[in-house]
């Protein structure tokens, strides 16, 4: 009986071991929010999409999902198995920074602001997560003193991030640089307007304002440095988890491209099926699209 009692005791004190160490390590996740902003000629929501608000879902506490362009009710119904805390399906013709301006200003009118660690700004133009977006936040995450950060970073005219994927920590989301930057977000006539006076400032006009940054895959020297030419050294040797639509519709990208488009393709297929079968259905709806310009 004894020895029986004893055992028990041992027991309990190992439960309570272990319950002490995990309390003592355990980390909770940020408080996260994403601003997802999309278009769609055809009003639909692809199956990449689906998946790529499914990875944003992994590790946030809410996607704001703003598109340049109207969606159908039909579709609409498919976003009910995420936590979209605001949607906006409405043509803006301010591109994505019109939509990153109208997620921002929602989160901030409706409170959402003041709790959140970070936000996430992102668009569609990408298939991603590869697989998960959890081990590059889990590896940003050990870089405490940054204050913003995205997956690549750009040296055209100067370096910058660029702006398809960024994440903004709290310090600088109540910043006023920060609110007048994207508050004064305007139309601009073309993409590439937005370019220039959006995506390559954005990095100075931050940091000239004592804001850190880093991108999650740095130190790329030319030609390496353009993830639109080298994706499979991105995916295979960085663990990119994103791989832009450009490469596969693009002439000017893929006529420039150093690993054929092919051969990335086979490896998804045998690698990464999902992207691979995304991938298929998106050039699918393109050549459909082109079809019906056609006729």
């Amino acid at each position: 009986m004894k020895k029986k009692s004893y055992l028990t005791l041992i027991t309990l004190l190992s439960i309570c071991i272990i319950a002490l160490g995990f309390f003592l390590t355990y980390k909770p996740r940020p408080t996260r929010y994403a601003v997802f902003a999309g278009y769609n000629p055809n009003s639909i929501l692809e199956p990449y999409i689906l998946t790529y608000l499914k990875g944003l879902n992994e590790i946030t506490d809410g996607i704001v999902y703003i598109t340049d362009s109207p969606l159908l009710e039909t579709e609409k119904a498919k976003l009910k198995k995420f936590n979209i805390l605001f949607s906006s399906f409405n043509r803006h013709n301010e591109y994505d920074w019109g939509s990153y301006k109208r997620g921002y200003l929602w989160l901030k009118n409706n409170g959402y602001l003041e709790k959140a660690d970070e936000v996430i700004f992102a668009n569609d133009s990408c298939f991603a997560p590869i697989t998960d977006f959890k081990e590059m936040f889990s590896s940003m995450e050990k870089h405490k003193t940054i204050d913003f950060w995205g997956n690549t970073q750009s040296a055209f005219r100067y370096p910058h991030l660029q702006s398809y994927f960024m994440v903004f920590r709290k310090r600088i989301l109540h910043s006023e640089i920060f609110d007048k930057f994207f508050t004064d977000i305007k139309y601009q006539p073309t993409h590439l307007d937005y370019i220039f006076h959006y995506e390559i400032p954005l990095t100075t006009a931050f940091s000239t304002h004592g804001f850190s940054w880093k991108s999650y895959i740095i130190g790329l020297a030319p030609p390496l440095d353009n993830i639109y030419y080298h994706p499979l050294t991105y995916l295979k040797e960085y663990k990119n988890q994103f791989i832009k639509k450009k490469i596969y519709t693009s002439p000017e990208v893929y006529e420039e491209m150093t690993e054929d488009r092919f051969v990335l393709l086979d490896y998804l297929k045998n690698n990464h099926y999902t992207t691979y079968q995304n991938i298929l259905l998106y050039l699918t709806q393109k050549q459909k699209e082109q079809t019906n310009d056609n006729n």
